[in-house]
């Protein structure tokens, strides 16, 4: 126990660390006066549209919960309150402690797997790269956005397709697990072939959504919807900002930044997030301090709101919160000792 808590230590103080850095790079070629003046002449009447639009986004990816944990999924009561605590954890947690959050809460209240719930986290994060790596390379047709970017873009894009792929090809392959497990030449005890087996079956299982075109395109469909809600809403707070640049041109700029969450960093994203946003905006022209401004008001609304909803709805509608956190810590600890 004591080495596993050593180990977290050690990776909340990396990422913190990941995250001074990247809030250093982004900051430090900024004026703050400017900066400050450009918050104070946001124009807030385009807040409201900005965060009904972002609220819309988050009913659009319960939908898509309910599309990857079909057949059996649980309602959308249950699926929504879980998506807003998931969200809040993952602001408020390091290393995106929300997704164990979600499982335990899963199957405390609708008796999901564990593991089924990480099967679905795998399919539903390949879906969004694609998605990502694609308005990054559609940005090159905008303006030269540099061989970073595009690189970035090709790469990401390209790898969860494939893993899109690799995973619509195993979906239907229950007795995928039991023939690995079963393979002579695995260093493997019994009890980890056990375990392999079990864990495999559910993993699978998590890939429901992938066994039928129908469960595919559904699953696009409220990908590409969620995804287009959310960058209307960094559109709507761009104009906010008096920054006049079009739907595709903020989506690439919202790619990019969301693309930087996948890098270890503190909670949030803190840091990654501005920085990766305001190299994409300077690649259109945007003043840096005016993009420094857009970026910081911007992720607070996207981190805030959801982030107090979600505290409100696991203090006041989950019952036995504490015990929830100890189950979620103790599945961390597990995974982290091994079989």
């Amino acid at each position: 126990m004591k080495r596993v808590l050593g180990s977290n230590a050690l990776k909340i103080g990396l990422t913190l660390l990941i995250s001074a850095f990247f809030f250093y790079l982004f900051m430090r070629d900024l004026s703050l006066d400017e900066v400050w003046d450009s918050i104070l002449d946001a124009d807030y009447a385009y807040v409201p549209l900005g965060m009904a639009l972002f609220a819309a986004s988050l009913v659009a990816r319960t939908f898509r919960w309910r599309v990857f944990y079909s057949p059996g999924a649980p309602g959308m009561g249950i699926l929504s309150q879980v998506m807003l605590i998931t969200y809040a954890a993952n602001n408020l947690l390091p290393l995106r402690g929300g997704e164990l959050l979600r499982a335990q809460l899963l199957l405390d209240r609708a008796q999901v797997s564990r593991m089924r719930t990480l099967g679905v986290a795998l399919v539903e994060r390949f879906f969004d790269l694609v998605v990502l790596g694609v308005f990054v390379i559609l940005g090159q047709f905008i303006v030269n956005v540099g061989f970073y970017f595009l690189g970035t873009g090709l790469i990401i894009a390209v790898g969860a397709g494939f893993g899109l792929a690799a995973a619509t090809l195993v979906a239907s392959n229950t007795a995928l697990p039991g023939r690995i497990a079963s393979i002579p030449w695995l260093p493997l005890k019994d009890s980890w072939r056990t375990q392999l087996r079990f864990w495999g079956e559910w993993v699978l299982d998590g890939f429901s959504a992938l066994k039928t075109p129908a469960g595919f395109l559904a699953a696009s469909a409220w990908t590409a919807i969620a995804w287009a809600l959310e960058f209307g809403m960094y559109w709507a707070i761009a104009r906010a900002f008096h920054i006049d640049e079009g739907f595709f041109t903020i989506a690439f700029v919202g790619a990019a930044a969301s693309l930087s969450l996948s890098i270890p960093s503190a909670q949030g994203g803190v840091g990654a997030f501005q920085l990766f946003g305001k190299q994409a905006l300077l690649k259109f022209g945007v003043d840096a301090n005016l993009a420094g401004a857009y970026l910081l008001a911007l992720h607070v609304l996207l981190v805030v709101p959801v982030t107090i909803m979600g505290l409100l709805v696991f203090i006041f509608m989950v019952p036995r919160g504490r015990a929830v956190l100890r189950a979620a810590t103790a599945a961390e600890s597990d995974a982290a000792t091994g079989p």
